[in-house]
């Protein structure tokens, strides 16, 4: 935790670390490299094809496609919504389904890992699991559950969890054996040996699933839109792609990558150096 008084950040073993404003500012300009580079990178990229390919209804340039964008997020649609409201909607969804997705694959991976009969009860049907395809898994559930919102979170769950539960699993697996051996040979209570050893050990893992559990729920729940839903990110792009009108679909598609955006490298990325700051 930080101090206010002296400006100091306190390590996993409760030592005092100084963080010098030279260091947030070399933080702050670092992620604005990650970003910025490789956006301008794009940009550049995307007007030199928009102008070779001289044809807006294939791509739009860059200019009109902000434009529209703009447009579609200060004005109704036809249903009486701006895109902030289908925005939401989407994020709603993914927010639900990574977050159980993420409860199952701990829970998962971490019973694989300490029961043999879950291990080899789940593990031979893993491979079935992974590999069965996204589109059909959606398609299902739309039709399971009458093409629902408890469709989409279901298909996302099901189709993302497994990832997220394999790293967990061997997370829990690569725990160092020495120091459950020192634990068991000082009495160490349970609670203190999951505080102490399991905790720390496990945390690059959970991040490591939540991404891959998020990145997975980006695309399918915008899938799963296109695939059976009226409102949504998704829904939007069917919609405008039916109609021929490739640059609203962009439109849409800018203010769904900046939120992705800025969920990575404003709130995922601080939340993984705040609670791996001890290895710098």
């Amino acid at each position: 935790m930080t101090s206010e008084m002296d400006g100091s950040v306190v390590d996993r073993f409760g030592e005092r670390m100084p963080v010098s404003l030279g260091d947030v500012s070399s933080r702050v300009m670092q992620r604005a490299r990650q970003i910025g580079v490789p956006l301008v990178v794009i940009g550049i990229a995307w007007y030199v094809a928009a102008v070779l390919v001289n044809d807006p209804s294939q791509l739009p340039n860059p200019a009109a496609t902000f434009e529209q964008t703009y447009e579609v997020l200060t004005t109704e649609d036809f249903r009486g919504y701006t895109a902030f409201y289908h925005l939401q909607l989407t994020l709603e969804r993914a927010f639900i389904s990574s977050s159980i997705g993420l409860v199952v694959a701990i829970t998962g991976g971490i019973l694989m890992s300490t029961n043999d009969l879950v291990e080899d009860s789940v593990s031979s049907w893993l491979p079935f699991w992974m590999t069965t395809p996204t589109v059909v898994i959606i398609l299902l559930s739309m039709v399971w559950f009458n093409f629902s919102e408890v469709a989409v979170i279901f298909a996302v769950v099901v189709a993302s969890t497994p990832f997220g539960m394999v790293n967990m699993y061997e997370g829990a697996k690569d725990v160092d054996v020495n120091l459950l051996t020192m634990a068991d040979a000082f009495d160490a209570s349970a609670a203190m040996v999951w505080r102490h050893i399991y905790v720390p050990h496990l945390l690059p893992y959970l991040f490591g699933s939540y991404r891959y559990i998020l990145g997975m729920v980006w695309k399918m729940v915008v899938l799963a839109e296109v695939f059976g839903l009226s409102a949504g990110i998704g829904a939007m792009f069917r919609y405008y792609f039916e109609q021929g009108r490739l640059v609203m679909v962009f439109a849409y598609l800018i203010p769904f990558i900046v939120v992705v955006l800025i969920i990575e490298f404003g709130i995922l990325k601080p939340l993984e150096t705040y609670f791996f700051r001890w290895r710098d």
